[in-house]
């Protein structure tokens, strides 16, 4: 049995890791847990958690995992963590400028994420471009979610079809994927994104998500193969 703890950014990527990914790798005895990065606590003491700003945060609550579970056998640990609007004091963020190739830039970045946390049961995921670019495999789902907004899902489809793949979707912050969903559903993703995004995957083949999003694919062979 192996047991990966899982920091994320935000509530879209909890609730998927819970209710999308956990199901799935229960059977090979894997089992997932998500924890939201802890950003802060508020005036009466209470954590604060997502939207993590600050590569420091997420080193902290992994590194403080580490040392919680350090004499517990088969515990590993990983992130989910949007490359889009990626905080530049990230490890190797002032070397980005070298690549053009996205792939080999976000395994770049990994590295070097993995490098600095310094740990052997670290598994570093950056998601290419960010989490939204998974509800991307199916726009009639997303017009489905949003019944009460005209979505033009052929426009949409044409516009995301420009590119190689779903994990390339991103030429600049004004066309970021969930920037892209929000222009279509006229402004209304953004305010329920945690449940839109849910309803979204609730249902979705993880085999047809591994087929269409690679680089996502590799961050799964990663945690089968511990």
């Amino acid at each position: 049995m192996k047991n990966i703890y899982i920091v994320v950014e935000g509530q879209s990527e909890e609730s998927f890791v819970k209710n999308i990914l956990t199901p799935y790798f229960a059977p090979q005895n894997i089992f997932l847990t998500a924890e939201v990065v802890i950003t802060g606590k508020n005036s009466k003491g209470k954590l604060c958690k997502g939207g993590g700003d600050s590569y420091t945060l997420y080193k902290n609550h992994i590194l403080k995992l580490a040392k919680q579970f350090s004499n517990a056998e088969n515990y590993y640990f990983s992130t989910m963590i949007d490359l889009y609007a990626l905080s530049n004091d990230f490890p190797k963020f002032n070397e980005i400028g070298r690549f053009d190739d996205k792939y080999k830039l976000v395994r770049h970045l990994e590295y070097g994420l993995r490098e600095d946390i310094n740990i052997d049961n670290f598994i570093p995921y950056i998601q290419l471009h960010e989490f939204e670019s998974l509800l991307l495999h199916d726009i009639q789902k997303i017009a489905d979610e949003f019944f009460d907004v005209s979505v033009d899902v052929r426009k949409f489809e044409k516009e995301i079809a420009r590119y190689d793949n779903f994990e390339l979707v991103n030429s600049s912050k004004e066309m970021a994927p969930s920037k892209r969903i929000n222009k279509y559903t006229n402004g209304q993703y953004c305010g329920r994104k945690v449940s839109a995004s849910k309803n979204i995957l609730d249902s979705v083949d993880v085999n047809l998500l591994r087929s269409k999003f690679r680089h996502f694919n590799e961050w799964l062979v990663s945690l089968e193969s511990l």
